[in-house]
C-alpha cells in the first residue's frame, strides 16, 4: 500500500509540474498580448494545447491511482487523512504545494484571459468603427441568408 501512496505522491509532484509549466505559459501568454505579438501568441497557444494532452495523461493515471488507493470520490484535502500515518505529512505537503500552484496559475491565467480579452473588445471597437458589421455568430460562422452558388448545391433526390 506504501508502494501505492509513494505512486500518488509521483502524480502529485507531476501535476504540480504540470500547473508550473501552465503558469509560465500564461506569464508568455501575458507578455505576448501586451506586445502584440501574434506569432508568439500563436505559439504558447499550441504549448497550451501540448499541455492538455499530458492532463489527459495525468487524468487517467489519477482516476487507476485512486481506484487502487480505494480514494475514488475523496476530496484531495481529504487525502492524507486516509494515508498511513508514515506517509501523511509528507502526502499533506504535496497537497498544500499543488493547492499553492493552482492558486498562483489561477491569478496568472486570469490576468492573461482579462487582457486578452481587453485587446479583443478594442480590435471589435476599431472594426465596427470601421463601418464593418460585425458576425453576429463569431468568427468563422456564415450569418443568415448567405447562398451558395449553384455549383455546390446537390440534388439529393437524382
Amino acid at each position: 500500500m506504501d508502494e501505492q501512496f509513494r505512486s500518488y505522491l509521483t502524480f502529485l509532484g507531476n501535476l504540480r509540474q504540470g500547473l508550473e509549466t501552465l503558469t509560465d505559459l500564461a506569464d508568455l501568454k501575458r507578455a505576448a498580448v501586451e506586445q502584440d505579438d501574434l506569432v508568439a501568441l500563436d505559439e504558447v497557444l499550441r504549448q497550451e494545447q501540448a499541455q492538455a494532452l499530458f492532463f489527459r495523461g495525468l487524468e487517467q493515471t489519477r482516476e487507476k491511482l485512486l481506484d487502487g488507493l480505494g480514494l475514488r470520490n475523496v476530496p484531495l484535502s481529504r487525502v492524507p487523512d486516509r494515508c498511513p500515518p508514515a506517509l501523511r505529512e509528507e502526502i499533506r505537503q504535496a497537497v498544500s504545494a499543488l493547492q499553492e500552484r493552482y492558486r498562483v496559475y489561477e491569478e496568472h491565467s486570469r490576468t492573461a484571459r482579462e487582457l486578452l480579452e481587453k485587446n479583443l473588445r478594442e480590435v471589435e471597437s476599431t472594426i465596427a468603427a470601421m463601418g464593418v458589421r460585425p458576425a453576429s455568430q463569431g468568427p468563422g460562422y456564415r450569418g443568415p441568408g448567405v447562398q451558395l452558388p449553384p455549383s455546390m448545391k446537390t440534388d439529393f433526390r437524382a
